[in-house]
């Protein structure tokens, strides 16, 4: 059902997954605007955030 594709569990998304580098990049994209919004909200500093999407793009 739709629940199995709600389910965060890496070991599902890995068996499950095509291509594993589109489902990697799919988390990082999704970190990225995690991110975003944490520094809108204020919770991130400017240089916080600068950091943290830095080392997200690095992984990409």
């Amino acid at each position: 059902g739709p629940k199995a594709f709600a389910d965060p569990a890496p070991d599902g998304a890995r068996a499950g997954a095509a291509s594993p580098a589109a489902d990697d990049h799919d988390a990082l994209l999704r970190r990225l605007r995690e991110l975003g919004e944490l520094h809108q909200a204020g919770i991130l500093t400017d240089e916080e955030f600068t950091t943290a999407k830095q080392a997200v793009l690095r992984r990409m």
